[in-house]
């Protein structure tokens, strides 16, 4: 940890004073001698605090290979937002391909899944709209026969349908 703190510091200081210099030497004569000369120093204050380490202390420094818990975490958090943000788009498309064809949703509820495959499918679609039949037959055709299709009939404030 005080390897990588100190290769920090040099990158911080180094940056400093590559930026003071360029300030006080504005002038083009000498800029690729000491932008080449700090390109220098740069390489050799960042390889500095490694360079007397132990390999096998350098290694340490890198993530463990296989580390199962972070692959895991992070796989899983994939699949999450991946299932997530699958069922907010497929929701919005369904609500614009049905107020397309002029049938009007309160509300679409889809319930989405990763298979052991990894293929996403679409198990369940509710609906709660204004046209029964002209939504159901749509949400049939659009999803096929694997999903499993709901859909309510919305019924307005003086209760007809």
């Amino acid at each position: 940890m005080e390897r990588i703190h100190s290769a920090v510091l040099t990158v911080c200081m180094m940056s400093a004073a590559v930026g003071l210099v360029s300030l006080i030497c504005r002038g083009k004569a000498l800029a690729r001698q000491i932008r080449f000369l700090f390109s220098l120093l740069f390489v050799v204050g960042l390889a500095a605090p490694f360079a007397g380490a132990d390999p096998a202390e350098l290694l340490d420094l890198l993530p463990a290979q296989g580390s199962g818990v972070q692959e895991e975490f992070l796989t899983e958090t994939a699949k999450e937002t991946l299932l997530h943000e699958t069922k907010a788009k497929l929701q919005q498309i369904l609500t614009e391909t049905l107020a397309q064809h002029g049938i009007h949703c309160d509300a679409i509820e889809a319930d989405v899944h990763i298979g052991e495959d990894g293929r996403i499918h679409i198990s369940k679609v509710t609906a709660e709209c204004d046209d029964f039949a002209g939504a159901n037959a749509l949400l049939a055709d659009l999803l096929g026969e694997e999903a499993e299709i709901c859909v309510t009939q919305v019924l307005t404030d003086d209760g007809s349908p």
